[in-house]
């Protein structure tokens, strides 16, 4: 039965294989010089630099570079790898030998193999006339020399040299969840490319492009090529303006030994017809694996081993996959033999185009896009789902990780991004949903998440791909208007209570952007004290509520969650001021703390309650440590931490909670509350607890209900002990006054650093020992900041073995540190935050770069963070209005000049150029005690 199977045509197509076969190994061209052939050449090979906007199908945002060469310069199409050309959105541009630069637009990706083509205009390269590269109809042997032209490593142009050295390679692998080829041979050759020569042409001695260059493996100095079949098919038909059919069975393939086909139940005489056939091969094709539910999957069998398609005798993973683009949306005979008997079967062969997905969306600063053929395979699941190329904000914070498959959304199946989006269109801001998904770690377990709905800081969009513009334009949506049904409100209300745990809450913070030095999209929790029952007020660590720019959320008894306000933020120290509305809170008790001034001393007795990480209230009795000086070490980029100020250290204290510090009386003495410290290199974050007076949260109060600015002498002040005083100059005179003053002083005043855009900075310099603010001594902080209260003051203090008077105007802070947020370019920008000025030493001029998207124009042109924008196109920018007259104008594809400052305010001009196809120019503006987006760019392509 065996037997009967191998086709007549056998005889024929054997003799035709062993002749292709050897005048391929007959290649043996008359030898050319090196040099001469990569002097012709190199002309024609370009550094293509490209942006990727989104995050899709595995591949993450980002800017990066690669090679391609011209196979066609009257069209101007430009080979080079899929990888590069991207399945998603990008943006790309190719520079020439002579540095001439055209704009590149993606013309087409495989569906599985890692080639794609760019175009270009060829009329937009004026000073060159580049080579045009032949792909080879010869086939490459094992020894062949070879030369790479490429961009490796990031330099212009890089010659490599190397040896072919196998013929049929597995497709390299790079790691599940990216992009993998497979159902194909690569040739493998002894040279040692890298990062940028992605897409390089692989020459003969001639000049003729024998593979494309796709990976490398450093450690074993191997390089790996792609074949040029398929690449000169969709070639020939893209200069024929053809449309390219791509037929897939959802299976990968693997070539097996004729050793394992026999255990697999291959007969010693089909194996030596299947040798005979093909003598080059050393062995069939088998089925490694079949996505669920594809047509296939109820058919084939992991381990079927391939033995013919439409009656003709198969062997090699070109022959299969001409048959499947031929056979595109219909059915396809095939024979596979399983445990020693042959099968006939017919199989759906499916359009690789209806598996790729070509839209998708964004909503949360998320993206989401179908479940890709590709990615389908890494789950071995079926291909229905939304992929979550990239979870951000409140997805993220509700648990959905990246590189996941939403399942079901709001109760509703979800199989493609359709369903997804029409749910998003209809719910409500503010609507609690309830999803499922699976991810990488877990494909088989449906797990739950639940997501809040929040169009408040991005907008929601679906953005679908357009080959002839060249780019993905996007539908925006607006949130569906709110429900006219009113909450029908119970009968009950909060119980109000004396007792100091029903005054404990916990807040949760969502913050949406990397501003004011923070990194990332971040959230944050803590206990907040209520001080004001019937406000609704709660004080709260501004190290959990780090700006009015963003979410509050507050948790009452671990029984219900209402949505808050910020509604002030304390310049100076750690203390935000939130607020709920108290008719929002049903048959919950509610209590509100009576306060004490008074400052704690070593040895009170104090009760400590508080909230613990599960927002549950413990309890401690403990003493009173000692009184001393916080000092918080700077982070690396300026971010807000608390100076001048001094913190409580208890005996035996609980670290595991936050609230309050309770007296004898009952009354509430000092918060026990969270501050942020950097680790030692200044970066990661990481929290601890201390206690401070409660003077702190009744001035913060004060300052939110009056409206009423803190001023302040912008000193950022430490203690230094007498002896070192007196070891400078200071006179005991002096000393001894500071003492008699304040016999519990232990220390002096002396400054540290000064904000250059303060009048202190004309006055003071590090070293000053502060002396008296308007003839009043000073040694505590807190006298200071009391003392300063006023437009300007009268400072006695002591420089270089003088003592000096001297009138000095403070500076008036608000609680809105900033008022303006713009994101241009990929960029977020603002005014230098305070943090700025005090730490980096950095004037308010300018607009301050906060943080950059990758693969955004900010990233390719290197408008990085902590640099502040002080000039563009020759116009000096000062404040933010400068800056938005001078680019809200701006043109796609404009090119605008960018003068830009340092910390240490060194130049830097850099040129950028916009795009307002995939980065959006809009600015968040604070009014009337909320934030307020306003779009610049009311188009696309401008």
């Amino acid at each position: 039965m065996q037997t009967n199977i191998i086709p007549k045509f056998f005889k024929v197509f054997s003799s035709l294989t062993f002749l292709i076969f050897a005048l391929a190994c007959s290649d043996s061209p008359k030898p050319n010089n090196w040099n001469e052939t990569v002097k012709r050449t190199s002309t024609g090979v370009v550094s293509i630099q490209m942006d990727v906007p989104v995050s899709f199908d595995g591949k993450w945002n980002s800017s990066s570079y690669a090679t391609g060469f011209i196979v066609d310069a009257e069209q101007g199409i430009i080979l080079t790898n899929r990888h590069v050309v991207s399945p998603g959105p990008v943006t790309a541009k190719a520079i020439l030998i002579n540095n001439e630069e055209v704009d590149l637009t993606p013309l087409y990706i495989d569906p599985v193999h890692d080639f794609g083509f760019f175009q270009y205009t060829p009329a937009d390269i004026k000073h060159i006339t580049p080579h045009q590269f032949t792909l080879s109809d010869t086939a490459p042997h094992i020894g062949q020399e070879i030369r790479i032209i490429g961009n490796d490593a990031g330099q212009k142009i890089s010659i490599l040299d190397g040896t072919i050295s196998r013929l049929d390679r597995d497709a390299p692998k790079y790691g599940k969840g990216n992009y993998n080829d497979f159902n194909t041979f690569y040739i493998q050759a002894a040279t040692s490319s890298t990062g940028g020569s992605s897409g390089s042409p692989v020459i003969n001695v001639k000049g003729e492009v024998i593979a494309l260059n796709a990976g490398s493996q450093s450690k074993s100095a191997n390089s790996f090529f792609v074949p040029l079949e398929k690449i000169k098919l969709a070639l020939k038909k893209l200069q024929n303006k053809q449309t390219i059919t791509r037929g897939s069975l959802q299976t990968t393939f693997v070539s097996t030994p004729y050793a394992e086909l026999q255990r697999l139940g291959l007969s010693d005489e089909m194996s030596t017809q299947y040798r005979k056939l093909n003598p080059e091969l050393k062995g069939l094709l088998v089925v490694r694996s079949i996505v669920p539910d594809s047509p296939a999957y109820n058919l084939l069998a992991v381990g079927d081993v391939l033995l013919s398609i439409e009656e003709q005798a198969l062997a090699t993973f070109s022959e299969l996959e001409t048959y499947l683009d031929t056979y595109t949306n219909q059915t396809i005979k095939l024979a596979v033999l399983r445990r020693g008997e042959v099968l006939s079967l017919e199989l759906q062969v499916t359009d690789l185009k209806d598996i790729s997905p070509a839209a998708y969306i964004s909503f949360d600063d998320g993206i989401f896009h179908n479940l890709s053929y590709q990615q389908a395979r890494h789950f071995n699941k079926p291909i229905s789902g939304v992929y979550v190329a990239n979870s951000r904000y409140l997805f993220k914070q509700g648990g959905v990780p990246s590189r996941s498959v939403i399942t079901e959304f709001n109760g509703v199946k979800i199989k493609n991004i359709n369903d997804l989006n029409a749910q998003l269109k209809v719910i409500e801001d503010g609507t609690k949903v309830n999803l499922r998904y699976f991810d990488f770690s877990t494909p088989n377990t449906t797990n739950y998440g639940l997501v809040e709905i929040n169009r408040r800081w991005f907008e929601h969009s679906l953005c679908t791909k357009n080959t002839e513009l060249g780019y993905w334009p996007c539908e925006t949506f607006d949130a569906p208007k709110v429900s006219s049904v009113q909450d029908v409100k119970s009968e009950t209300t909060a119980v109000i209570t004396n007792n100091i745990e029903d005054a404990l809450v916990m807040v949760k913070f969502n913050s949406p952007y990397s501003i004011q030095g923070r990194s990332g999209i971040s959230s944050t929790s803590g206990a907040g004290v209520i001080v004001d029952v019937k406000k609704g007020w709660v004080i709260v660590p501004r190290s959990v509520v780090l700006s009015t720019l963003g979410d509050v959320k507050l948790v009452f008894k671990n029984q219900l969650e209402i949505e808050g306000k910020v509604e002030y933020i304390h310049p100076i120290h750690n203390l935000a001021l939130v607020s709920f509305e108290p008719n929002k809170i049903h048959n919950i008790n509610l209590a509100q703390i009576t306060m004490n001034p008074e400052n704690l001393q070593a040895g009170d007795e104090v009760l400590q309650i508080g909230l613990n990480y599960d927002g549950i209230v413990e309890y401690r009795t403990t003493t009173v440590d000692s009184t001393e000086e916080l000092w918080i070490s700077q982070y690396n980029v300026p971010r807000f931490i608390d100076t001048n100020i001094q913190s409580t250290y208890l005996v035996n204290a609980n670290s595991f909670i936050e609230g309050v510090l309770v007296n004898a009386k009952n009354q509430v003495t000092g918060l026990w509350t969270t501050f942020n410290e950097p680790d030692e290199n200044g970066k990661k974050s990481s929290s601890f607890v201390t206690g401070i007076s409660i003077d702190y949260v009744l001035e913060t109060m004060d300052l939110a209900a009056s409206n009423r600015p803190v001023y302040s002498l912008d000193l950022n002040l430490t203690q230094i002990s007498p002896v070192d005083a007196l070891q400078m100059g200071l006179s005991n005179e002096w000393l001894n006054t500071l003492m008699s003053n304040n016999p519990d002083a232990k220390k002096l005043l002396a400054i540290y650093n000064v904000a250059p855009v303060s009048a202190s900075a004309n006055i003071f310099k590090r070293g000053d020992i502060l002396l008296a603010i308007n003839e009043k001594p000073v040694t505590e902080f807190r006298q200071v900041e009391k003392l300063s209260q006023v437009p300007k003051v009268t400072v006695t203090y002591f420089s270089e073995g003088l003592v000096k008077t001297t009138q000095v105007a403070t500076t008036p802070l608000y609680g809105q540190d900033i008022n303006r947020v713009f994101y241009w370019s990929g960029a977020y920008l603002h005014a230098p935050h305070r943090a700025a000025q005090l730490q980096a030493n950095v004037n308010d001029q300018g607009v301050y770069v906060a943080s950059y998207n990758y693969g955004s124009p900010a990233t390719r042109y290197g408008v990085y963070a902590m640099r502040r924008i002080v000039e563009i196109d020759g116009t000096p920018i000062t404040t933010a209005d400068d800056f938005l007259e001078a680019v809200k104008n701006k043109q796609h594809q404009e090119t605008v000049i960018i003068k830009t400052l340092d910390f240490n305010n060194v130049p830097k001009i850099t040129t950028l150029r916009m795009d307002n196809n995939y980065w959006p120019f809009y600015e968040l503006t604070y009014r009337d005690g909320d934030w307020h987006r306003v779009n610049h760019l009311n188009s696309l392509s401008q």
